[in-house]
């Protein structure tokens, strides 16, 4: 600790006198604009040059913010962690169920916006049902048939160019909604049928929520003196959501499960949770990955190869059907290295520490940009060409194109033409197959790309968000072949990462053999 750097010279945005660094949120000029904050991760990555880190410091009501743009750093950090890891509190949500809410929530806090022993001893009721493989596995029938009733949707809203309409990613959050019902309430919501007014009213609620966010978390916290637009905003979708949510409990599902070993409350409670955080990043995902897909024919040929050899027509899927299909997997892992759907995830450290060669005092908030590491050259070569094959297991030539990476190995780079393919499609295996080999020499940072987060405050969810979108995509891209006819997508922060315009692909019907 005494050869470290002190923590005032890690580099940083300066702040002003009483004001700190918090007016950069509220007035929100770029690139400190919350929709923007993917921007200013890059701004402070700059910033941190090869001293590795970065901060934020003076930020009202907040511990100062250290950025380690470092997958060891990483690593050193969540490995040290203890078995209570904390989070930076969310001052607004522990105030709404520990004080405007109390008669609701009493001693059961849930998972989101805790730490410490409330949120452990509140998990450990829960971990097992959501957690076990199993319980995931036994989900995949239901979740399939959410997935089928899917894409009657589409085909009944696309428009005479064979697109779909403006507001898809809409349709993506009800089939995320109506997917994580099936599995942890064990109903069918309705989202999926037209003019659900109930499935509008929550999803309006997670938005109204999500959307409030940044604002009330990283601002001045103006809330604490009188109920600003944002906060009553926050307060009534969390009320809305709440209720809505309520009516719909049943005795099916995981939460039924939870109910009968630890009661109804812990069940209701850990219901409202995974609904509020499971509906947003899953349809993001969702929208990234079919984009990306749709803008690289290569990897979506190879994926609908596998689907065609792998996926069962005449049954109902379930999770062997799954374990078949490999690229599917490196191509949703691939979309959320490049866009994840949570830019980062964080600790606020219990001691001391030292990080990218800083000293750091103890309740500082260490801020892991996974976002900026996995799309950073050093970790993941041409970080902005999309190659599932980076992730195959075994990372062979041969994952790219067989026949292509024959040639290519026989003849330095001259190949003759593939039969069906292109000389573009040509192009796209050798770009392809360079990524892949300069991947396999320095080989996969397992910190580098985290977007589930680590450690036992992971997505507890995530066998399930795996399941929900595999199977929505084995269906989309085994029916379609799915393109992309405009500019390339923006991106925001909702916060949750997703596409600025309307995701109107166009979809392709296709034979088995296509």
């Amino acid at each position: 600790m005494a050869r470290a750097r002190c923590f005032a010279t890690i580099p940083g945005p300066r702040p002003l006198p009483l004001l700190g660094n918090s007016w950069r949120f509220a007035i929100g000029q770029k690139p400190w604009r919350t929709r923007n904050l993917d921007i200013t991760l890059w701004n402070l990555r700059a910033l941190a040059g090869a001293g590795g880190a970065a901060k934020v410091a003076k930020l009202f009501g907040h511990p100062d913010l250290v950025f380690p743009f470092c997958a060891e750093e990483t690593a050193k950090i969540y490995r040290r962690e203890d078995a209570l890891p904390h989070r930076a509190v969310a001052p607004c949500l522990r105030h709404y169920k520990q004080e405007l809410r109390k008669e609701f929530f009493g001693d059961e806090p849930g998972l989101i916006g805790v730490h410490g022993m409330p949120w452990s001893k509140f998990r450990s009721k829960v971990s097992k049902a959501l957690v076990a493989p199993e319980a995931a596995r036994a989900a995949v029938p239901s979740l399939e048939g959410v997935a089928i009733d899917f894409l009657n949707r589409m085909e009944n809203i696309l428009d005479e160019n064979m697109e779909m309409p403006k507001d898809f990613l809409m349709e993506l959050y009800k089939w995320a909604l109506e997917s994580v019902g099936a599995w942890a309430l064990g109903t069918r919501l309705g989202c999926l049928k037209d003019n659900n007014e109930d499935a509008k009213e929550i999803i309006k609620s997670i938005h109204g929520f999500f959307h409030s966010v940044p604002e009330l978390e990283l601002s001045a916290p103006l809330w604490r003196i009188y109920s600003t637009p944002a906060y009553k905003n926050y307060v009534n979708a969390l009320d809305s959501f709440r209720s809505l949510c309520l009516k719909r409990l049943t005795n099916n599902g995981v939460c039924a499960e939870i109910a009968k070993k630890s009661g109804e409350k812990v069940a209701t409670i850990l219901a409202l949770d995974l609904l509020l955080v499971g509906v947003d990043t899953t349809a993001a995902a969702a929208a990234s990955t079919m984009y990306l897909l749709a803008k690289n024919s290569r990897a979506q040929v190879k994926l609908q190869k596998e689907l065609d050899t792998n996926l069962p027509m005449a049954r109902t899927l379930n999770s062997k059907d799954l374990d078949q299909l490999p690229y599917l997997r490196a191509c949703i892992k691939e979309a959320l290295r490049m866009k994840p759907v949570i830019l980062g995830n964080g600790r606020s450290i219990q001691s001391d520490a030292i990080v990218s060669g800083y000293q750091v005092p103890k309740g500082s908030h260490i801020v892991f940009p996974h976002y900026i590491m996995s799309n950073e050259e050093r970790y993941f070569p041409s970080p902005h060409e999309y190659v599932p094959e980076r992730w195959m297991r075994d990372n062979s030539n041969e994952n790219v194109e067989p026949e292509f990476a024959k040639q290519f190995a026989k003849g330095c780079g001259h190949t003759t033409q593939i039969r069906g393919e292109s000389n573009g499609s040509i192009c796209e295996h050798a770009k392809a197959l360079s990524v892949c080999n300069k991947q396999k020499e320095i080989g996969i940072h397992p910190f580098a790309s985290l977007p589930f987060g680590f450690g036992r405050r992971m997505c507890i969810g995530k066998r399930f968000a795996e399941a929900e979108l595999q199977l929505l995509l084995a269906k989309i891209f085994h029916k379609y072949k799915v393109t992309w006819r405009y500019q390339e997508l923006t991106y925001s922060v909702t916060p949750t990462y997703v596409p600025n315009e309307p995701l109107k692909f166009t979809l392709h019907h296709r034979k088995q053999t296509d």
